[in-house]
């Protein structure tokens, strides 16, 4: 299991709700309103060497998952990534947040969704390299939804 979230990474204090799975939901609620149009900024501002840096960020984490080994803070640095393309200084502040989100579904789901991580990864990646904005926006929600029909379902099976 993965270790849980330090407040160095989490200086919004997340991690002192008890409820993981409902703390995961509202996550996601928030990850939803937010991350798809962050990809679409990247789309349009990202530099030619930041698209390699994503281009290599997103292949790691599929070595990784697919290898068995920890990709949680690869993950991590592949959504910083786009963030950081984004070229939002407010989007920025926001990546202690989506940081949470990915470490909280991490600790909730263990490793549930590697396919479908693997498959939305990939489709975030080539939307962004093509800077298409709305390919990216789509992946990007696409991505976020399975991942939130996956913590619905652990909840469903919880009650």
């Amino acid at each position: 299991m993965i270790s849980t979230i330090s407040q160095r990474e989490d200086p919004l204090g997340l991690d002192q709700i008890e409820d993981k799975y409902e703390l995961a939901l509202q996550l996601f609620e928030v990850r939803l309103m937010i991350e798809p149009e962050i990809a679409g900024l990247a789309c349009k501002n990202a530099t030619d060497g930041e698209l390699k840096t994503l281009k290599r960020l997103c292949e790691e984490t599929e070595r990784l998952y697919v290898s068995g080994t920890e990709h949680i803070n690869k993950d991590i640095e592949f959504h910083t990534c786009i963030a950081r393309c984004s070229k939002n200084q407010v989007v920025e502040l926001l990546v202690p947040v989506i940081n949470t989100a990915v470490l909280t579904f991490a600790n909730v789901t263990h490793r549930l969704l590697m396919e479908e991580t693997i498959k939305t990864h990939r489709a975030i990646t080539e939307a962004i390299l093509n800077r298409d904005s709305v390919g990216a926006k789509c992946a990007m929600i696409t991505h976020l939804t399975y991942n939130r029909q996956a913590i619905m379902k652990l909840l469903e099976e919880r009650n």
